[in-house]
């Protein structure tokens, strides 16, 4: 079993997307998926138009608070989601003492068959995101293609170091940074990601997201990438991204 934090200090860079689409993807072929969302927005579930309210569902304040008598709820076909809600906001201020809350399920996850366990962190600096860091194995950075949005990359970097340095048992791999939302007709496009490519060398995903409407629009239809056209241009960015982040975690 593998978990896979995504995350970003900064908002509108595409996590939930990311998390969407990959565990689609990943359940696609086969990979006994889980989504869960640490964010009390509760995005996951909107993209997903299921009820993160759902007194039925085992939901993240549920396993922060260790009750795990409610159902894991399936999605689609081998693709499972633990949503979250304000709930979990009395949460986000807590210390991590005597070890993570979530790191204590991991069992729990693993005799449920999950070969991969996708997380969806909010956009701040809080504990929630250093809960999903620990439980984590790797963890991954999207950001905009833009100068400000560095500082974002930097602040989750070195958010990530910080726990590991100060979380027992924390260590998960950085796997790198991709670049969503991306219009390569941009004159400072290649500039920046010349410079990242130098900053980051093989930690800047080969594979990037562009900016396309019909990602930007699918939380709205509660559609992914498997839902284009086999020929999209988002579709075969997506299973390109897919790809290569499946050949760094080696499923």
């Amino acid at each position: 079993m593998k978990v896979l934090t995504i995350l970003c200090q900064k908002g509108g860079v595409g996590k939930t997307t990311f998390v969407v689409n990959l565990g689609k993807l990943l359940s696609h072929k086969g990979h006994k998926t889980l989504l869960i969302d640490t964010d009390p927005q509760g995005n996951v579930s909107t993209y997903l138009n299921f009820d993160k309210n759902s007194k039925e569902a085992l939901n993240t304040t549920d396993l922060f608070e260790n009750r795990l008598d409610k159902e894991i709820m399936k999605v689609s076909e081998s693709l499972y989601l633990i949503p979250s809600n304000k709930s979990i906001t009395k949460h986000s201020n807590e210390k991590i003492i005597g070890g993570s809350k979530l790191m204590k399920h991991k069992n729990f996850f693993r005799e449920k068959g999950f070969d991969l366990i996708l997380i969806d962190t909010p956009p701040t600096i809080s504990s929630l995101t250093q809960e999903s860091l620990t439980i984590s194995d790797y963890y991954l950075i999207p950001s905009k293609p833009e100068f400000l949005a560095v500082e974002g990359v930097s602040q989750a970097m070195d958010f990530a170091k910080e726990t590991i340095n100060n979380v027992i048992k924390a260590d998960p791999i950085f796997l790198g940074v991709v670049l969503n939302q991306v219009d390569t007709r941009r004159s400072s496009f290649q500039s920046f990601e010349n410079e990242l490519r130098f900053l980051l060398a093989d930690k800047l995903f080969n594979s990037k997201i562009s900016q396309l409407t019909e990602i930007a629009d699918s939380p709205f239809y509660a559609k992914t990438v498997l839902d284009f056209n086999e020929n999209s241009k988002a579709r075969l960015e997506f299973i390109e991204l897919s790809e290569e982040i499946f050949e760094k975690v080696g499923l």
